[in-house]
């Protein structure tokens, strides 16, 4: 059974994320941005983060036609929910769910 409130979007687009605290730093983790909603998004980090953290997401692909209504942000602050590594395609990445910060 479901128990999401709002419809996730099957979306593959390259991000670049820092912690909130670092912005004005070099120091920024790639990865891939899965699928998107309203209220977050998953993605597939290069790196994992403690839940409660507040990154800085920045989108460096493509929306594929998505907008800011149905949840895809070029640029957004968003708590981690929750980091889980994951082998993909051979290399650990870190599956996160994050849940947009409203400013």
């Amino acid at each position: 059974m479901e128990k999401r409130a709002n419809r996730r979007h099957a979306i593959d687009t390259a991000i670049v994320c820092s912690h909130l605290a670092t912005v004005g730093s070099s120091e920024t983790v790639d990865g891939r941005l899965r699928n998107c909603c309203v209220n977050g998004i998953h993605a597939e980090l290069k790196a994992g983060y403690r839940a409660g953290t507040i990154l800085v997401v920045r989108a460096t692909g493509s929306s594929r036609g998505y907008s800011q209504d149905e949840g895809f942000r070029s640029l957004a602050l968003a708590e981690v929910k929750w980091s889980l590594p994951r082998f993909v395609e051979g290399n650990v990445c870190y599956a996160t769910g994050l849940k947009y910060v409203m400013v």
